[in-house]
């Protein structure tokens, strides 16, 4: 027990020095003499001392036998062993045989009813499951542990499952999510004095800020992280430390720097034996040998990669990538060409292993850099439509899935193109298709005549100009009457190269990406007869995808029986959520567009969550919410319609995006007269994601929401206009825009687009 508590201080040689004498004969072949070496062997392996380790290890394969049976009341000591045990294998990367003996253990546990030591076995077995990147069974066991941990009050194993989830989450592409479970769990580390913990967590925030762009701060962690690795000599978390820094260092382009990280991650994980690791560092190696054109060491240590059977799937994505990128520089273009198709490939395999639909929101993101990698080098060849069609394999996959239009197989769908040509025709205007990526940017524009392609300026160029233009609005600025430099050159950046494409007044549909998708097109200024703003010249919908446009027939429905769904003027649930002054008269505007035998109509205190779940939502043609919203950056599908609180239940009081999508829809329109109705968050590949992604993804066909907060003096003035339109047979798209030249013209301040740009209309399948 004393080497045990040692052991959890990092102080090593103290527990082999404390142990260095065998237990007495009568106890050499028991328990005690198991749990002697399998201490023995973790200090071993924490200092790096390989060999002893794995002789120390052998030892207790011999001392526990082949086949070691589990009776019917198991001493505590027998599970201490299997956790001890299995964690050691864990940590030298032989994942199946620590899955193997952390299920020992638990049953171990569960003969006992030891709900401490069920608790750290679920927590265990989750991190073997992230390390086997098998995510969705990794939060599953990291939500088990945190239920029964908390029973117990046990702070150590909660610190520990709030660091595992949030790692899940680091591991999904939920970068702001897992950074503040990181800082929760560092926090507690800190506390409570677990300090390998509090290493990995410290060197763990560093990562979530570094993929948030915020290099500096991360360096800061990196460095906080290995400065406690080495004074505890704690191996894995040292080789953590150097590799994060040699990949920060190489993306700085300081790659002298890097190198020497690189090589100090390799030489600890060698000298450690942590294979698992080394994996890492030899990436690092590869691309800095490629940065110093060093082809030859570089295809050689990454063929060598991919060749490794214990190669994880996401690294064997990067490694795939990063093969197709050094060929491509070589020019050998078809052997380039099959490495990025591969890539991409064991990317696709990977996501189809999540079933957990929030969960396949974020993981998209880590497929951009090869999606944008081969999109670029399909280009630089002249393969421009092949480019548009990689690309589109690659926007709106959850989306697609959820309403039943993706293709079951990805490998068939990769040899099939769809021609968007047809699309354009059919929905007789012009598809404009925008690929943002750091050194140029992509704009392909479809009408009946073709697909015309363009090259457009980097993509932080277009992000500073989004940034400035949105703050313009945002502040209540009158952009055209100030000729906003920001508006001009986005219109000059974005839409003038297809300009002539687009006859005045037609319909237009955006596919966005980046920061694109949360820029109203409306509002940028075209310069051609005298500065205006663009919604002048086109009636413009935002789409997600080619796919899902394939699937988008608004001339079908514009004549259809409206039957209408209104919720909307709670009673305020909390102070933060006030009373709407003018609720109540957008709900009779709205109303007073049909007949009362069409309506549904649910105000005050029935204007409940529950009002919209148990009203059967898929038998309406339209339906319509005024209320206060919230947006979720971190959890896009927590965002919600703020409601009135249920007197039995305090709690339920929103409707959230993850209870929307659980309810189909056949519904031409659903607008969310709520602040942030669009969402907040930008997920690659799936555009933003919020409650107007959660209503098309319910299968609604139009989805109204907002891209900012809501003015309650117009939003009554603009539905009452728009329903006007809708009541007379105008699609949605035409009478929004109808409802908002109004608003342009008026000579007033709601003019500015800060009142009426903030609706934005999406078109679903």
């Amino acid at each position: 027990m004393d080497a045990r508590a040692l052991l959890r201080e990092g102080k090593n040689s103290e527990v082999l020095s404390m142990l260095s004498q065998a237990p007495p004969f009568d106890l050499d072949g028991g328990d005690i003499a198991l749990g002697r070496t399998v201490l023995q062997a973790w200090a071993y392996n924490s200092l790096g001392r390989d060999k002893e380790a794995s002789q120390a290890l052998q030892q207790a394969e011999h001392l526990s036998g082949s086949q070691v049976e589990i009776q019917d009341n198991p001493s505590p000591l027998k599970s201490q062993i299997y956790n001890a045990w299995a964690t050691i294998y864990l940590e030298r990367g032989d994942l199946v045989r620590a899955d193997e003996i952390f299920r020992r253990d638990l049953e171990v546990a569960n003969k006992r009813n030891d709900e401490y030591q069920m608790a750290r076995t679920l927590l265990n077995l989750s991190v073997v499951a992230l390390r086997r990147e098998r995510f969705d069974e990794a939060l599953d066991r990291s939500e088990a542990a945190v239920h029964v941990a908390k029973q117990i009050n046990a702070r150590s194993l909660l610190e520990k499952s709030q660091g595992n989830i949030a790692w899940d989450d680091y591991k999904l592409g939920n970068f702001e999510e897992a950074l503040a479970g990181f800082r929760t769990a560092e926090q507690e580390a800190k506390t409570l004095d677990e300090v390998s913990d509090r290493m990995e967590w410290l060197n763990d925030i560093g990562l979530s800020l570094y993929r948030l762009g915020h290099l500096q701060e991360a360096e800061n962690y990196y460095k906080s992280a290995l400065q406690l690795a080495q004074s505890f000599q704690n191996a894995e978390r040292e080789v953590e430390a150097h590799t994060a820094l040699a990949e920060l260092l190489l993306q700085q382009g300081n790659i002298p720097l890097a190198a020497q990280e690189a090589d100090k991650a390799l030489d600890v994980a060698r000298s450690s034996g942590r294979n698992f690791d080394e994996m890492n560092a030899l990436f690092l190696k590869s691309l800095i040998a490629a940065h110093q054109h060093d082809t030859a060491e570089s295809t050689h240590i990454l063929t060598a990669l991919d060749k490794n059977p214990t190669i994880t799937p996401s690294e064997h994505w990067q490694v795939e990538g990063a093969l197709a990128n050094v060929y491509a520089e070589t020019s050998d273009s078809a052997v380039a060409d099959r490495w990025y198709r591969q890539s991409i490939i064991t990317f696709e395999t990977q996501r189809e292993t999540i079933k957990k639909e929030e969960s396949k929101l974020p993981f998209s993101t880590n497929a951009d850099q090869l999606y944008d990698d081969y999109v670029r080098f399909l280009v630089d060849h002249n393969k421009t439509n092949e480019a548009l069609r990689w690309l589109g394999l690659g926007r709106a996959r959850t989306l697609e899935e959820g309403l039943g239009v993706a293709s079951p197989d990805f490998i068939a769908a990769t040899k099939k193109m769809l021609d968007p040509v047809p699309i354009a025709r059919r929905l007789h205007g012009t598809i404009l298709i925008y690929s943002l990526a750091p050194q140029e940017s992509y704009l392909w524009a479809i009408n009946s005549s073709g697909t015309h392609f363009f090259k457009l300026p980097p993509q932080e160029e277009i992000n500073a100009h989004v940034r400035n233009y949105q703050r313009a609005i945002l502040a209540s600025r009158d952009t055209l009457s100030d000729s906003s430099i920001d508006g001009i050159a986005l219109y000059r950046i974005l839409i003038e190269p297809a300009a002539l494409l687009i006859p005045k007044g037609s319909p237009v549909y955006i596919i966005p990406d980046g920061s694109l998708a949360r820029l109203n097109f409306e509002t940028l200024l075209a310069p051609d007869g005298g500065i205006h703003y663009w919604i002048e010249d086109a009636v413009i919908t935002n789409a997600s995808s080619l796919k899902l446009l394939s699937a988008f027939h608004p001339e079908e429905r514009v004549k259809n029986p409206k039957k209408l769904l209104l919720i909307g003027n709670p009673i305020s649930p909390e102070q933060k959520f006030p009373d709407l002054p003018n609720a109540s008269a957008e709900i009779a505007n709205v109303a007073r567009h049909f007949p009362s035998a069409d309506e549904n109509i649910f105000v005050q205190k029935q204007a409940l969550p529950a009002a919209y779940t148990g009203s059967n939502p898929g038998q309406y043609s339209l339906i319509h919410f005024v209320a206060h919203g919230t947006s979720s950056s971190a959890s896009p599908l927590d965002s919600a319609i703020v409601l009135t609180r249920n007197p039995s239940d305090p709690d339920s009081f929103k409707l959230y995006a993850r209870d929307v999508i659980r309810h189909p829809l056949h519904a031409d329109l659903v607008a969310i007269s709520a602040c942030y109705g669009s969402g907040s968050q930008v997920y690659g590949g799936e555009g933003i994601v919020g409650l107007s992604w959660a209503f098309l993804r319910a299968g609604a066909h139009y989805v109204i929401g907002s891209l900012w907060e809501v003015s309650d003096s117009t939003a009554p003035q603009i539905m009452d206009h728009m329903y006007s339109e809708i009541a007379a047979g105008r699609s949605p798209a035409a009478a929004l825009r109808d409802a908002k030249l109004s608003m342009v013209h008026a000579q007033n301040v709601f003019r500015k687009p800060l009142y009426w740009a903030t609706f934005q209309i999406y078109g679903g399948a």
